[in-house]
């Protein structure tokens, strides 16, 4: 072995283990996640523009109560000043100012969701207290409960229960759940919602919330937002009613009765507007989620640990984008890592340096036997027109744009028949990486020509036989956390590259390739 590379990589390799060690031993930051359940970070990114005029955003700010507890809040302000009202119990975040151009504002917090879900109540005869009969109870346009039909479908589908309000309220909901159909497109007013037998999300709760004030129960909206570990949150929208000394919440469009699902966090009490503007030219909005695999403690031992130096470059720090960015990222040295052990150390030979890392990152959402029929199905395809093309006798570019557009149509169809036959999977064959697929059919085709069918087919196996080896590194949840947590390991990573670089001995499959030659030695043949 090269002996500058063998020095160079075992300082490279100390260092970052060293830098490891120092923060798992002394400042006792957790090595594996603990696999903590229901703790997400949740970040609201705001685009706003303005045209030199005072204006305002508001946004509806999360709570802790028995469902759910939050913690961590942070608020970039853009040049605008952000404060905090509280009313009702409702925190409401209020970014004020002159508007002039884009402002860029966020609001990130973590929220703790509860496992359990709280028991419905028991003192069923409790009275609300007044000031919420005043404000709940009452009809409005768009909770309508004195309208006729409101009050006449009240009385024929559930009339009053003294002993059982708890009935009464789940009859009224599932009149609604299962009597008016849910449309995307419905109406968001009460009335046209019962008259057309179907309505949107909202437009069913504010007829739930008309149906329950004209039965006795105050009642009103609320807002929140649906996680999902794969995808940016959805805006929901339910129901709250009073009964046995508190709200309990019930949705005509999720179906859940007395306590939010385990993925649901409330934002807003009374209203379903989210976020709200004044004075301003536009605005967008999006809310986005990760879901963390540390406990509340390990995340801010993290992102605020004693030492100020780390504190400054914690990765905990970064908004949840970058963040789902980096730890797909950190996890490539390893997969180079992989990629240079078996080429350099076992010998064995593949289409294009970083081929298997790229084919490995595609499959990284699909289970990996569905995704390398869904490769092996695009190369076949491929292969078979770069047969038929080599007979027009093209040119390079005109005959790789070919490649490609077969490539495009052979994913489309795939798409195509996984919408047919409700495979998802087969919807993120989509995110294939096009062009990769292209080149690697291209050079099977010219390997096939140069050096034979057996040569090809063996460089292929072999850059599918390191592709699946990377595979798990992208799906193992401690990996992606031992790399974003402790990203010194990629210096260690870094010294194990140039280690192996500076490795000039046998390969392996050399060793195999003439071990007669080698046996004949050792027994003394000349």
């Amino acid at each position: 072995m090269n002996r500058a590379a063998a020095i160079t990589g075992s300082v490279l390799v100390a260092l970052g283990l060293s830098i490891f060690a120092w923060k798992t031993l002394v400042l006792q930051l957790p090595i594996l996640p603990s696999n903590v359940e229901n703790l997400w970070r949740v970040e609201l990114e705001i685009e706003a523009r303005g045209s030199g005029a005072r204006g305002s955003v508001r946004v509806a700010l999360p709570g802790s109560d028995g469902e759910q507890e939050i913690f961590d809040e942070r608020q970039t302000s853009d040049r605008l000043v952000f404060t905090i009202r509280t009313e009702d119990g409702q925190r409401t975040g209020v970014w004020s100012g002159t508007f002039d151009g884009v402002h860029s504002i966020s609001q990130a917090f973590r929220v703790q969701l509860a496992e359990v879900p709280p028991p419905l109540p028991t003192d069923l005869a409790q009275k609300p207290p007044k000031e919420i009969v005043a404000a709940f109870s009452r009809s409005s346009s768009r909770f309508p409960a004195d309208a006729p039909e409101i009050r006449e479908l009240v009385a024929n589908i559930a009339p009053p229960a003294p002993n059982d309000p708890l009935g009464q309220m789940r009859t009224l909901l599932g009149y609604v759940t299962d009597e008016i159909l849910t449309a995307t497109t419905g109406s968001t007013d009460a009335l046209l919602t019962l008259s057309a037998g179907e309505g949107s999300q909202l437009g069913k709760s504010r007829l739930l919330v008309a149906m329950l004030r004209a039965a006795g129960f105050p009642a009103r909206l609320a807002a929140g937002l649906r996680l999902h570990a794969q995808r940016d949150a959805r805006e929901t929208v339910w129901v709250e009613a009073w009964v046995g000394g508190r709200w309990i919440p019930l949705s005509p469009t999720l179906g859940f009765f007395g306590a939010r699902p385990a993925n649901m966090l409330l934002l807003r009490s009374g209203s379903a507007a989210l976020i709200e503007e004044t004075g301003l030219e536009a605005i967008s909005s999006r809310y986005r989620v990760l879901r963390e695999s540390l406990d509340a403690k390990e995340v801010a031992s993290f992102m605020v640990p004693t030492n100020p130096l780390l504190a400054a470059v914690s990765l905990y720090r970064l908004p949840v984008r970058s963040q789902e960015a980096l730890r797909i990222l950190l996890i490539l040295p390893i997969g180079a890592l992989i990629i240079s052990f078996f080429r350099n150390l076992v010998g064995l030979r593949t289409f294009g340096t970083f081929m298997p890392l790229l084919i490995a990152l595609a499959l990284r959402e699909l289970s990996l036997s569905l995704g390398l029929s869904l490769v092996g199905s695009v190369i076949a395809l491929g292969i078979v027109s770069r047969l038929f093309l080599d007979r027009l006798q093209l040119l390079l570019v005109p005959r790789l744009g070919v490649l490609l557009c077969v490539v495009v149509l052979a994913i489309t169809a795939q798409s195509l028949v996984g919408r047919s036959y409700e495979v998802r999977d087969l919807f993120a064959s989509i995110l294939f990486p096009v062009v990769i697929l292209t080149m690697l059919i291209e050079r099977f085709s010219i390997t096939s020509a140069e050096e034979g069918p057996g040569a090809a087919v063996r460089r292929l196996a072999s850059s599918t036989l390191i592709a699946i080896c990377i595979y798990p590194a992208f799906r193992l949840q401690a990996l992606e956390h031992l790399m974003f947590g402790f990203p010194e390991l990629v210096i260690s990573a870094m010294g194990a590259l140039v280690a192996i670089g500076g490795y000039t001995g046998y390969r392996l499959a050399e060793l195999w390739r003439f071990r007669s030659f080698t046996r004949q030695l050792d027994e003394g043949v000349p």
